[in-house]
């Protein structure tokens, strides 16, 4: 009996052994393509410059290159092994729709608590969510084994007494357990709150459904991580891949079509190589709690300044303590049956991004932490890398304006080379929708509307990307400024719902970037008009920016989108009825 113990054992290390091996190999491959692009991109870069006249200006605008680029190859490459992945399963006949409902027996000796934290948003919105999350999983016949926590950080005598009443007028017709919770101070944001519930509740429960205040969940895919977890033990974390649902205005329906085939290639490609390392977005995921109470608490930063005090972007650090601790954080990357709301406009989109940017460079810190592993320090560093990129880029093209203006009569201008060179960054920041737009057309084109919605689609969305990622990448530099002479951004109240903005609100809060994009165009023509229409790309971005704001949050344009089918979702095809029953506002059991 010890000799076969024994035995079962050493092929259970052996087996481990392997995959860890399998693991490390993928990693390498996934470094040694991403360096690879990364070079040969830079070669095509330092082959234009002229380094007879300009050495200095040179390096730098290499170096800012490469920090503006290497992100954007990585997801290129996770995308790419995404797509190949998706084709493999298409053509040998998987049925990929039978996963969406696909769970391992439950062990209902257990229970979960579903968790949903909420500050200052409206009641009516999140109760309806986390009613049809009740509901789905009452209908599938699960009900009895979840609990539900509403954890609040409202402040102000208005909001909380309507955050009661509301609450207590669902929980009167609820069935099952429902809690609500509020705290008087809003000590350590969100993973203060949560923190809080695992002191009070956690050893009640061994798993933890997350969700944001705009998550939204069915049933049968919260039965499928609760399963998945419950057959392998190793896993401490489980996160499901979101998308955006029920866009408010044209500006998140746009965006999120876009955002959803980059997505759908790009996190499988990512798991591929991370393996048991995967990244966390700290909702819609299913978590262990005995070792996230006792591992994951996070740091208070010592010192002052945007970069010290309580943690805001937690998600990733409690991934990498779990990693620590032992555990595995996977994901699951199917697509459909979790979702979350979208940004109604480029400025509240902005907002948001400028406190991920904050919250995720201030993890830099925990960065030195003992006993992290590799990937779990390249994690923080690409979560804080990814805010760096578009400065980076900013400055990249600064550099650019300084090499035209200053560029030698003697020396040849290689036109070829310079298209050629753009011609590959754009497809290298463009590649993963496009390779998810491919994708959706040969497999799933229905889903869509059809081939030909498809491809208007995501026409409309490379000119939509085109004109507002230039606003993005200077609103980012500008904020980088700000935080570097100390400046910082609380965690304000998100606007989730549709509105439209005003000229002179748009005027208020783009006005830099206008007058960025003013510069650049005024300085070209004056100085170097050959080399405008090199730069017009970015600088058109810039100039339309107010408009741009404006237009893409006029209420008649959604109406108008959403009837002409254009940037069309799944979701708005077969609609689920999770969806359809937030959509049409219900809150009943």
């Amino acid at each position: 009996m010890l000799v076969r113990q024994s035995r079962a054992g050493l092929q259970a290390d052996t087996h481990v052994s392997e995959l860890a091996m399998v693991w490390r190999m993928r990693r390498l491959l996934n470094a040694g393509l991403v360096l690879s692009g990364l070079l040969g991109l830079c070669i095509c870069l330092a082959n234009i410059l002229p380094w007879r006249t300009m050495a200095i200006v040179n390096v730098a605008l290499i170096l800012s290159f490469i920090a503006a680029t290497e992100y954007y190859l990585q997801v290129l490459v996770n995308a790419s092994i995404g797509f190949l992945g998706l084709c493999l399963s298409w053509v040998r006949g998987a049925d990929r729709s039978a996963s969406a409902t696909f769970a391992p027996p439950l062990d209902w000796q257990t229970r979960t608590a579903i968790v949903m934290t909420v500050r200052n948003e409206p009641p009516d919105s999140f109760i309806a969510r986390l009613s049809a999350v009740k509901e789905s999983l009452d209908a599938a016949g699960a009900g009895d084994h979840f609990d539900y926590y509403i954890l609040s950080d409202t402040s102000g005598a208005e909001k909380v007494k309507d955050e009661e009443l509301r609450i207590a007028q669902w929980t009167a017709i609820a069935e099952g357990r429902v809690v609500y919770r509020r705290r008087e101070h809003n000590v350590g944001f969100k993973p203060g709150n949560v923190r809080e519930f695992c002191a009070r509740w956690g050893s009640q429960y061994e798993f933890m459904l997350l969700l944001d205040a705009d998550s939204l969940m069915t049933g049968d895919s919260i039965l499928t991580l609760i399963g998945i977890m419950q057959s392998n033990p190793r896993i401490g974390i489980l996160q499901s891949l979101i998308v955006g649902c029920l866009p408010p205005s044209f500006f998140a329906r746009v965006f999120e079509f876009g955002h959803r085939h980059a997505l759908r290639v790009a996190l499988p490609g990512a798991a591929w190589w991370q393996a048991d390392r995967c990244s966390f977005w700290g909702h819609n995921a299913a978590i262990r709690l005995a070792p996230f109470m006792a591992w994951c608490e996070m740091p208070f930063l010592s010192g002052k300044g945007p970069f010290s005090g309580h943690v805001t972007c937690h998600d990733q650090i409690e991934a990498c303590f779990m990693h620590r601790a032992g555990f595995e954080v996977r994901v699951w990357a199917h697509e459909g049956g979790s979702f979350e709301g979208v940004p109604p406009t480029v400025t509240d989109f902005l907002k948001r991004n400028h406190r991920w940017c904050q919250g995720n460079l201030k993890n830099l810190r925990v960065m030195a932490s003992p006993g992290l592993g590799m990937v779990d320090r390249y994690h923080l560093f690409t979560a804080a890398h990814r805010f760096l990129t578009w400065p980076a880029f900013v400055v990249t093209i600064l550099l650019c304006l300084v090499e035209t203006l200053f560029w030698s009569p003697a020396e040849p201008v290689p036109t070829r080379s310079i298209a050629l060179l753009c011609g590959l960054w754009v497809l290298t920041f463009l590649g993963p929708r496009l390779l998810g737009l491919t994708e959706a057309m040969l497999f799933r084109s229905r889903s869509y509307g059809g081939r030909f919605d498809l491809f208007l689609g995501g026409l409309v969305e490379i000119l939509f990307t085109m004109l507002v990622t230039p606003i993005m990448m200077a609103a980012s530099s500008f904020f980088m400024v700000g935080l570097a002479i100390g400046r910082t951004v609380g965690w304000e109240i998100q606007q989730r719902e549709g509105h439209q903005m005003s000229w002179l609100a748009a005027f208020r809060l783009l006005w830099p970037e206008t007058l960025l994009g003013l510069m650049m165009t005024l300085t070209l023509a004056l100085l170097a008009p050959h080399a405008l229409i090199w730069f017009l790309p970015f600088l058109l971005g810039l100039l339309l920016a107010v408009p741009f704001a404006v237009v893409t949050s006029l209420s008649v344009l959604a109406r108008s989108a959403d009837t002409a089918g254009l940037c069309r979702l799944p979701e708005e095809i077969h609609e689920p009825k999770e969806i359809r029953d937030v959509r049409e506002g219900r809150v009943s059991v």
